[in-house]
């Protein structure tokens, strides 16, 4: 008899212990006297995707966001980061529709993916539309153009949190310096698939521009089947470019922008303490962002130096006459993107 007694009280036991360990879906405190209990808070999970690859910009840009917000909402709220865009198998263009149906809540990337949505999205590459850093934050900080660029957004169910600097398209070859729109007459250059880039190369500046996959452009250059390319100083420096290429000259002609985005059926899904606090934290990453940008990239041009990279810096002037080559593709361009856009644009841009 006391050797059953002894296994009741055992499995009792047991069971107790194992109904400990069956959740982990955190407990109400308890309530104080004469309060009602509340009920577990459940964590909401944000799946933030982007175009680019780990520890670049925009990964670090994220994991500032997700460790703002997750400290803002006490755990409440927490941030899945995917790079390469990820949850869209690789596919930029996807990733945009995906946003939009609520499959991907938050994104960053260029907005001129959202281009074959609608074209308005390709002024933020238009050639030397902004000269310097302080015009791109003049527009990227300015409440009319966000206005702007939301009601373009907003069919596509996509709400914009932010843009933040992602570093000037800058140009590379292996043949000479570049500092005159003829330097670049007969080079073959790539660019992306983007017509306005093929327009700007072919006739603005009378090169021979190549449209090509990005993953096919080092070995290109290092068979010398094309001369040079251009893009932002990170890109050049993480693909390893200073092995194939010799001059690096810094023309600003096209500044890139990252645009932060939230599904709409992601914003409706929040409370307005929940969007109150996802956009604090993209406020802030995209600030830090910004100044990261401009840091990093003296550094990759130290590098760049030390590994035997001519670094050609255009003056003011060298610009200008870049620019004014490239003055009939706003013409041509303003059918396209439309003349209001290209005006506010360049109105704000200029600080007035």
């Amino acid at each position: 008899m006391l050797r059953k007694l002894l296994s009741l009280v055992c499995m009792v036991g047991l069971c107790l212990a194992f109904a400990a360990c069956g959740s982990e879906e955190q407990k109400p405190a308890p309530a104080a006297s004469g309060e009602a209990a509340k009920p577990a808070v459940k964590a909401v999970t944000i799946n933030f995707s982007h175009t680019m690859a780990p520890n670049s910009l925009s990964d670090l840009a994220a994991k500032k966001f997700k460790e703002s917000l997750e400290a803002k909402s006490n755990g409440s709220l927490k941030v899945n980061v995917v790079s390469n865009c990820g949850l869209s198998g690789g596919d930029l263009v996807k990733a945009i529709e995906m946003l939009g149906t609520g499959d991907i809540d938050m994104h960053a990337s260029a907005p001129t993916n959202a281009a074959t949505f609608d074209a308005r999205f390709y002024i933020f590459w238009m050639p030397f539309l902004f000269p310097d850093e302080a015009s791109l934050a003049k527009v990227t900080g300015n409440a009319e153009v966000a206005a702007a660029v939301n009601t373009w957004f907003e069919p596509l169910g996509i709400r914009l949190l932010g843009i933040h600097n992602a570093g000037a398209r800058q140009i590379s070859n292996s043949v000479k310096p570049i500092r005159t729109p003829e330097d670049l007459n007969a080079m073959n250059i790539r660019v992306p698939g983007a017509q306005l880039f093929v327009d700007c190369f072919r006739d603005s500046f009378k090169a021979n521009p190549t449209a090509m996959d990005f993953s096919e452009v080092y070995t290109a250059l290092q068979q010398k089947t094309i001369d040079g390319q251009e893009n932002p100083i990170s890109v050049f420096t993480s693909s390893k470019f200073e092995e194939v290429q010799s001059h690096l000259s810094l023309w600003d002609y096209v500044r890139d922008a990252t645009g932060w985005y939230l599904s709409a059926k992601t914003y409706e899904k929040l409370s307005a303490e929940q969007r109150a606090m996802v956009e604090a934290a993209a406020a802030e990453a995209i600030a830090w962002a910004d100044g990261f940008v401009l840091e990093s990239e003296k550094e990759q041009l130290k590098d760049l130096e030390t590994k035997g990279v001519t670094i050609t810096v255009l003056t003011p002037e060298e610009k200008q006459a870049f620019a004014d080559a490239c003055a009939p593709l706003y013409v041509q361009y303003e059918s396209i993107i439309g003349k209001d856009v290209i005006d506010l644009f360049k109105r704000v841009a200029s600080g007035q």
